[in-house]
């Protein structure tokens, strides 16, 4: 349905791209949309009085206007741009530290599942400030324990998790883990790592109290090195930055500095201008052909496709995470009894699918399972049923497998 807006396809019309939870394949509309920029309006943001300069500022600012519209945030000034999640991440843990938001003593709530950009610079603040880390268990199949969420939530000053499982493919249950939430004494901050979340769905931050949503924008169509967070106004102008320099400040004197206001005071250095355009042009392309809505729909197609054909794949070839296609994205991650997921990634590499292996950054719940690594096919909106078909039919027929 979508396939003919990505040319990469027209390129290579043999391929079965199976690693979109990696990075998405870019559309016609958002590669076109970087030439027109580069050729028509690249400059500089915020300080120059000529044209091509403002031209770039209204694109830069638009972007977060747009961004901020997408998430449902008061204001496109508690957007803050950095160079992609696990950047932004580590901003926030270290700001927050630096701040005494966090202090020593203080509890914060990780979980299993996370990506190894929503753990480790936690471990960082953790082992400089004093700071304790609880962690919610995985279940069996790799899906979240939320009794668990709830036994240690209280005296936590944090907590922060992900939207959505790149291993297990399962989504947060944002309206249980809010209302979890609500029951402690003193309400903890909630950090969301969206990155596989925003993708493939909406997410109004107010709604469901997220103090903190971060995203990285190359696994959202958009270009690399380019990520993004929202944090609420009053929070973002309490942290303190985590480094400041040229484009942060209003002045600079030999006996001190005076930080910019919100959001700039986060982004110091010249920001990469033309990620954000591809950003902008990433979200216009998502309201083109329907929005949230028209993506949802047709990925919960692909995914309850895939997991019929899942029942049918040899007893030696075992999924993490859930069989069913409530609170699951399009993301299947599997082990074998006779093969390691390496190998079986290049027999498929040799026939043509990209899929990935290995523990996707996600070793605590590779860990947690017992399973040294994994192979995953992870689907966006360029994929199709014709796609699911050939790889379980190739996948199921690898002489390695057998």
């Amino acid at each position: 349905m979508f396939k003919k807006d990505f040319p990469i396809f027209a390129t290579h019309p043999n391929l079965v791209f199976l690693d979109s939870a990696s990075s998405t394949q870019k559309p016609a509309m958002i590669i076109d949309g970087m030439k027109q920029y580069f050729e028509t309006n690249y400059s500089n943001i915020h300080r120059g009085a000529y044209d091509l300069s403002m031209n770039s500022s209204e694109l830069y600012d638009q972007s977060k206007r747009k961004f901020a519209e997408f998430i449902g945030a008061d204001s496109h000034n508690e957007i803050v741009y950095t160079y992609n999640a696990t950047y932004a991440l580590n901003l926030i843990a270290r700001g927050l530290a630096k701040t005494g938001i966090l202090k020593t003593g203080d509890k914060i709530l990780l979980s299993e599942v996370d990506h190894h950009a929503n753990i480790v610079p936690w471990q960082i603040i953790a082992e400089e400030y004093g700071i304790e880390i609880l962690w919610t268990r995985a279940k069996a199949d790799g899906t979240i324990d939320y009794a668990d969420i709830e036994t240690k939530i209280h005296d936590i000053k944090l907590i922060s998790i992900t939207g959505a499982s790149n291993v297990s493919g399962e989504v947060l249950d944002l309206e249980k883990v809010s209302a979890i939430l609500s029951k402690c004494e003193k309400r903890p901050l909630f950090v969301l790592d969206a990155s596989q979340r925003f993708p493939h769905l909406a997410t109004d931050v107010k709604k469901y109290g997220i103090d903190i949503f971060v995203i990285t924008a190359h696994k959202v169509l958009s270009d690399t090195g380019f990520g993004a967070f929202y944090a609420r106004k009053d929070l973002l102008k309490e942290i303190n930055p985590a480094f400041c320099g040229g484009g942060a400040i209003n002045g600079v004197t030999t006996h001190g500095y005076d930080p910019a206001g919100l959001p700039f005071r986060h982004e110091p250095g010249t920001p990469h201008i033309a990620g954000a355009v591809s950003f902008l042009r990433a979200m216009e392309y998502i309201e083109s052909i329907g929005g949230y809505d028209v993506i949802e729909k047709y990925e919960q197609d692909l995914t309850e496709y895939a997991l019929e054909k899942i029942k049918n794949i040899p007893e030696n070839i075992h999924l993490i995470g859930s069989k069913t296609a409530k609170n699951r994205l399009g993301v299947f991650a599997f082990y074998f009894d006779n093969a390691h997921p390496h190998d079986v990634a290049e027999e498929l590499a040799d026939r043509g699918f990209c899929v990935r292996s290995g523990h996707h950054c996600a070793e605590p719940l590779h860990q947690a399972l017992n399973i040294g690594a994994s192979l995953r096919a992870s689907l966006y909106i360029y994929n199709s049923r014709e796609d699911i078909d050939q790889f379980f039919e190739t996948l199921q027929n690898l002489e390695i497998l057998k």
